[in-house]
């Protein structure tokens, strides 16, 4: 019976080694999908630079396009202020046009002919001043 019981406490002992030895290198199997600390880590510092990288990309294209924007609004507001000062002009060299018009038709014909080139040649010098002024403008 001692030679039973001696057995018995062999197989019990082999047994809990064997068991031990079995959690223990099951816990050593990183699990499925597991990545390293020092892995994850570099992933991330990758991660974060090209963030960076592209928030800066980011940061100088609005700058650019702001840029752009409040140089346009400036050229607008030239070119509204050129136009107003030549339709300004070409009414005030209308009305003139159209008092010596009155007082040239009364005393002759050909004087209609001679106000009409006049105003015309006016309007055109006008129009070319104004061309001008957009020129010098966008330039």
């Amino acid at each position: 019976m001692e030679r039973a019981a001696a057995t018995l406490k062999i197989l019990v002992f082999l047994s809990l080694l064997f068991s031990s030895v079995a959690f223990a290198q099951e816990g050593n199997v990183p699990p499925e999908g597991f990545v390293p600390a020092a892995e994850m880590a570099a992933e991330l510092n990758v991660r974060d630079s090209v963030m960076a990288a592209r928030e800066n990309s980011c940061n100088v294209e609005k700058d650019s396009l702001r840029t752009a924007v409040e140089s346009e609004q400036a050229k607008s507001a030239n070119w509204e202020q050129s136009y107003n000062t030549v339709k300004q002009d070409n009414s005030v060299c209308q009305q003139a046009l159209r008092v010596a018009i009155n007082s040239q038709t009364e005393k002759d014909g050909s004087a209609k002919k001679e106000a009409a080139m006049m105003s015309a040649s006016s309007f055109f010098g006008g129009v070319l001043i104004g061309m001008l002024l957009f020129w010098l403008i966008l330039d």
